[in-house]
């Protein structure tokens, strides 16, 4: 879970017992032993229950998919993947698709 040097962790029991004293320092350490033991089976706990849920919603996911399969299925012919279908297209109307005349241009022609 952490990667702790042995440096580090002699480091860590100095401060410890100079912050602690000698006589404190085993119950706190006995102390913090429970703290993360109970820490570590609530983790469990937690982990077994987000599994079971995961599980759960997983079967009904495969439940779903085995009827829709089913039902596309007994539709047959009428479902055909395979065969492609043309896009629908309406056609586009765009106004002001004229070119206009440059300045000093005519309009028509003979008409100066």
């Amino acid at each position: 879970m952490f990667s702790v040097s042995p440096a580090e962790l002699l480091t860590i029991a100095l401060v410890a017992l100079i912050v602690f004293g000698p006589k404190r320092l085993p119950e706190i350490s006995r102390k913090a032993g429970k703290v993360l033991r109970e820490l570590k089976e609530t983790a469990g706990e937690l982990k077994a229950g987000l599994e079971a849920e995961l599980d759960a919603s997983t079967g009904s996911l495969d439940e779903v998919r085995r009827e829709m399969r089913s039902t596309l299925d007994a539709v047959g012919g009428l479902a055909q993947p395979d065969t492609p279908r043309k896009p629908r297209t309406r056609p586009v109307i765009r106004e002001g698709t004229a070119a206009e005349p440059a300045d000093g241009e005519v309009d028509s022609p003979g008409a100066e």
